[in-house]
Order: structure tokens, then sequence, then C-alpha cells
């Protein structure tokens, strides 16, 4: 997944975070905050932070590019929603996140996507500082 050439399709059941000045093809629906950590402590971080939800499994891992592929599976029907991470290193010791979360099956999503995002990007600030 490339977030600098990511389309975001016509459907309302996805939601992207980027950080400010991101060179991207899309729109980003939030601005990532920034994080005064290297880029390597804010994965690990985030990473604990999802796998701590329920129904959440890391798919893949990335080390040398900072990437993280997850899903999140809804609690009645187990319908996947998947989230593609990047720590991007910015200037001064400092780190963002771009974060793309969409669900699989449907068009609407009741705010899931969002909701997630928000709720983790929260967590994080809280462990971070």
């Amino acid at each position: 997944m490339d977030f600098a050439t990511l389309a975001l399709t016509w459907k309302p059941n996805q939601f992207l975070v980027l950080p400010a000045g991101f060179a991207a093809k899309a729109r980003a629906h939030l601005v990532s905050p920034s994080f005064g950590r290297p880029p390597d402590q804010v994965l690990d971080a985030l990473k604990r932070v999802a796998l701590a939800e329920p129904r959440t499994a890391l798919l893949a891992e990335d080390r040398a590019k900072r990437r993280l592929a997850l899903v999140q599976r809804s609690k009645t029907f187990r319908f996947p929603d998947y989230i593609d991470v990047e720590a991007v290193p910015l200037t001064g010791g400092q780190t963002a996140l771009a974060i793309y979360s969409r669900a699989r099956f449907g068009i609407r999503d009741f705010g899931v996507n969002r909701a997630r995002v928000e709720r983790w990007l929260a967590a994080l600030k809280r462990e971070l500082g």
C-alpha cells in the first residue's frame, strides 16, 4: 500500500489520516498529530494499542518501511476492516502516522473506521505523552 498514490473511493466506509504536508494524491480526513519519538517507537506503541482491542490481528509488518497491516473484525458478523499504518519521520525528531482504515464489504460503516482511528490516536497520545 502506497500512501502517496492512494486513491480514495466514493464510499463513505473509509478514513484516511496523513501527516501535515504529506505529498499524496488523496486528501486526508484528518491531519496526524506528531509524536516526539522515533518512528519505530511510535509504530510499536500503535501496534500495542491496536492489538489490545478485540478481534484485531496483525496481518503484516515491514520494519524497514515502518509499516503495519492490520485487520479488525466486527463483533456480530465478523466483517473485516483493513487498516494500513506507516510511521513517517519528521524534522526535529518528531514522527507522524499515515493511517488508512476501510471496510472490506458494504458501502456504509456508520463511522466505525473514523472512530477506530481517532480512538487509537487518543490512546497513542496517552501512552506516548
